[in-house]
Order: C-alpha cells, then sequence, then structure tokens
C-alpha cells in the first residue's frame, strides 16, 4: 500500500473517532439522558474564592455572592493568596459590614505544588458548609447560582459542575477564545450527560465536603501544577464512589479574554497542559484527537506545498467543520451564537494549537502566578 493510501486510511480512521467523540458529546447535550432530580433541601453552603491581586475584579465578585437569594445558612471564604496590591484592604472593608463575609490570608509557606490549591485548601479548611461551591475572583455568579447549585446535589450526587463564559467581549482574539470557550464548556456538560464527566471549571463547581475529606483533599493532586478542579473532578470519578451532575440552568460570567496575544498565549499553555496528565479513557480519547490533528494537517501542508488539490484531505476537514458547529450551535447560549461566525477562524488554528500547545504546556514551559 502507498504512503498516500496509508495516510487516507489513517485520517479516515482518525477522523471517524473524532467524528464520533463530538456526536457523542453532543449526544450528551440533548437532554435525553435524565440527570438526577433536582432536590428542594437547604443544606449549609460556603463558596470559597482564592484571589491573588484581584482588587480590579474581586468588588465585583463580592457583591454578586452578596446578592445570592439562597435561604438555607450561607458563608463566603476568601483567600487573599498573597496580594502585593490592595485585594486583602477589600476583603476586610467588605467583612467588616457583611456578616457572612470571612477574610482568611494565605500563609507564606504553600502547601502544595499550585499555589491556588493551596489557598483553596486554606479556605475549605477555615469553611463549616456541608456544600463546597468555588468560582473565581474575577467572576460574577448569578443570584441564583448557589439555589440552582445546591439544587442539583441529589442523595447520590457528590459533584456538581456548571458553564462560565467570558463577558463582555471585544475584539476577534477574545472572540475567538470566546468561541474555543464554548467548545471546552460543550466537552464538560457533553460528557456529564453522558456519564463519563471529561471536563469541568472551577470558575463554577461544587462538591461535597464529605466527597473532599473521602479524596484527601488534594493530596493525591497537590504535586500538579493547576487543575484543582479536572484533575480533582478525575479523582472523584475514578473512585467511582459518587455520581456526578452538571448544571446547565446558571452561567457564571467571568472576566473578559486576554486582549493581549502573549497573555492569550499563556493562558491557553495552561489549560493545554492538564491533557498531559489524562488517564484512562481520557487519555486514549486525546491521543486519537491528537493523531487526527496531525494527519489532517500533514494532509493539509501536502496540498499546499504541492498545489494540488486532495478531495480526500478537504472533505475530512470540511465534514470536521459541520461537526463541529453542529455541537458548538447546542452548547451556545443566546448570547453566544454570533460568535460562532468566528468559527471558520477557530478552526484554522486550532490544529497548530493542538499539535504544539499539547507538548509545550506538557513539559511545563508557561507562566503562572507565583
Amino acid at each position: 500500500m502507498e504512503l498516500m493510501d496509508l495516510q487516507r486510511v489513517g485520517l479516515l480512521l482518525s477522523g471517524a473517532i473524532y467524528m464520533g467523540s463530538i456526536l457523542w458529546l453532543w449526544r450528551g447535550l440533548s437532554g435525553r439522558r435524565a440527570g438526577p432530580a433536582l432536590v428542594g433541601f437547604r443544606p449549609s453552603v460556603s463558596a470559597i474564592v482564592a484571589a491573588r491581586d484581584e482588587e480590579k475584579t474581586l468588588p465585583r465578585c463580592l457583591d454578586a455572592l452578596a446578592r445570592q437569594d439562597y435561604q438555607g445558612a450561607f458563608e463566603v471564604i476568601v483567600v487573599d493568596d498573597r496580594s502585593r496590591d490592595r485585594t486583602w484592604d477589600i476583603i476586610a472593608a467588605k467583612a467588616a459590614t457583611w456578616p457572612a463575609l470571612k477574610g482568611v490570608q494565605a500563609a507564606p509557606d504553600r502547601r502544595f505544588k499550585c499555589p491556588k490549591k493551596s489557598a483553596l485548601a486554606e479556605g475549605i479548611a477555615a469553611s463549616t458548609g456541608d456544600i463546597l461551591l468555588f468560582t473565581d475572583a474575577d467572576c460574577r455568579p448569578p443570584a441564583d447560582w448557589v439555589r440552582s447549585m445546591v439544587a442539583h446535589f441529589a442523595p447520590a450526587v457528590g459533584l456538581v459542575a456548571g458553564y462560565a463564559r467570558p463577558d463582555p467581549v471585544f475584539g476577534v482574539l477574545g472572540k475567538v477564545l470566546a468561541v474555543d470557550n464554548i467548545a471546552v464548556g460543550a466537552l464538560g456538560a457533553g460528557s456529564f450527560g453522558m456519564g463519563h464527566p471529561l471536563s469541568c471549571t472551577g470558575r463554577n463547581l461544587g462538591y461535597r465536603r464529605q466527597v473532599y475529606d473521602e479524596l484527601g483533599g488534594f493530596g493525591q493532586i497537590g504535586h500538579l501544577i493547576g487543575g484543582d478542579d479536572v484533575y480533582f473532578m478525575r479523582l472523584l470519578s475514578a473512585q467511582g464512589r459518587w455520581a456526578m451532575a452538571f448544571n446547565r440552568q446558571t452561567v457564571v460570567l467571568s472576566q473578559p479574554p486576554p486582549a493581549k496575544l502573549a497573555d492569550a498565549i499563556q493562558q491557553k499553555l495552561r489549560h493545554a497542559a492538564k491533557g498531559g496528565h489524562y488517564k484512562g479513557r481520557a487519555f486514549y480519547l486525546a491521543i486519537g484527537v491528537y493523531g487526527f490533528h496531525g494527519l489532517l494537517a500533514w494532509g493539509l501542508v501536502q496540498m499546499l506545498w504541492t498545489q494540488s488539490w486532495d478531495g480526500w484531505v478537504a472533505g475530512v476537514w470540511l465534514m470536521r467543520w459541520a461537526i463541529d458547529f453542529l455541537l458548538l450551535e447546542r452548547m451556545a447560549g443566546s448570547e453566544e451564537h454570533p460568535l460562532l461566525r468566528y468559527l471558520p477562524l477557530v478552526e484554522v488554528l486550532y490544529i497548530p494549537y493542538v499539535l504544539t500547545f499539547t507538548i509545550i504546556g506538557r513539559w511545563g514551559w508557561f507562566r503562572w502566578k507565583t
């Protein structure tokens, strides 16, 4: 069999894996699989936020948390993670007028390799709620966030994830990143819907204190940079004792995407770094997706280099565009649908992103807040 024939066979096989995965996620987003019934009980809740140099964004986060309409016991723990600006002053001033808020100053010596995990662990230790909810200091949860997240904690559910989107979104770069955020959200919501969660975000996440204690906190993932959300969720999934649910009823708003290309690259490298530590189904799926994009890139480069049309490569690429659009169109909210016009640009950029950022991020070549 000639090299070109082998390439086409590999492209078709890996493309079938990719497209089958997208259809699997699409089915998970369809709502046909019944999730756990919503519950009406009101457990005690602690919302925990780690803040590092967030004097510009933290006030809006605190205002959003103060507007929560939850009728049960509710407290907010904000951990000042060694900030060099006025973050602690903002926390202290708000706590003086809001009894439900408790400020914690993180210890100088980090417990874990990841600074955020260390800060969150201190916040959890200072909290009292049976349900632990998490968002970031640059986020604005809606008024029904706590109530809606708690409603998804059926007796067998140990973790509830949710969607977060940037707002507002400006410029071409911001809109491209916003489309990518929709795709990441679809990966999370779709896989949760199929009962095999693959992704979640710490901007909108919650789990039982019992779950945190059973897993030994972040001890098993403390050596990994980042992943206080995804790695913890995968740890719980591997344990197999608790069900997990995805809350699509409320969306947390976060700060706009990075306006500078260098900042955007660093952000995506941090995100891509998590893929190198996946195991089980997620690992094999990642290998299949990586191989598909490698073969697709090879075919596209050959077309450009030889200036000859290859209907196989072009057909697979165009089919990828179509199936990706179907997935993102199902995930996107009404405010996000206009962003899908940038999907063709995202499709072009995604191939080099997958092939390069996954490797660079895996080796830790990115900046983290220190």
